[in-house]
């Protein structure tokens, strides 16, 4: 049976395809690290399943029945293993993602703030309220907002906590209903 071993913060971590144990002196260190993470309100829920991971195998649990309990494929459950060995809690988090870099920066999303938070009529335009159509129209003709798109504007604003209300539209007249 293959065995991987490793040392982190002074425990030394033993993890064979069926077990994982934690022996030493500074094992509450890391036990403990794990405990805050487990308790923490904050923590994500991937970081969170992971480090559960982790606190079944160091109790003792097979990497099988770990894995089933927090919901991970054994295979994937294998690889948070290996990476918690070689970098420790901090193996379990998430690395940036790689992608395409936003288009537009702080500065963009606070005119679009301003923009929104503001009545349409104050910035010298002939409506009442903002709808997104609009509110595109307005930005794209500010500097450095030429080409923003209409999701690029929502997901701004949404980020930012503003909500979208569903038009309402009437009509009033002066009659009052036959009620017959």
């Amino acid at each position: 049976m293959r065995v991987i071993s490793n040392t982190i913060n002074g425990c030394v971590w033993h993890v064979s395809l069926t077990r994982q144990s934690c022996v030493s002196n500074s094992e509450r260190q890391a036990v403990s690290e794990l405990q805050t993470i487990l308790r923490s309100r904050t923590t994500s829920a991937s970081l969170r399943q992971r480090s559960e991971l982790v606190w079944l195998l160091a109790g003792g649990a097979s990497l099988a029945d770990a894995s089933e309990w927090v919901g991970l494929h054994y295979t994937n459950a294998h690889l948070w293993v290996k990476r918690f060995l070689q970098s420790g809690v901090a193996g379990l988090s998430d690395r940036p993602k790689a992608g395409r870099p936003r288009q537009y920066n702080d500065k963009a999303t606070t005119e679009i703030l301003k923009a929104a938070a503001a009545r349409p009529k104050d910035l010298g335009l002939k409506f009442t309220t903002w709808s997104l159509p609009k509110l595109q129209e307005h930005l794209r003709r500010q500097a450095g907002l030429g080409k923003i798109t209409r999701s690029t504007i929502r997901r701004r604003l949404l980020q930012e906590g503003f909500r979208f209300r569903v038009g309402q539209t009437w009509c009033e007249s002066g009659e009052i209903p036959n009620s017959n």
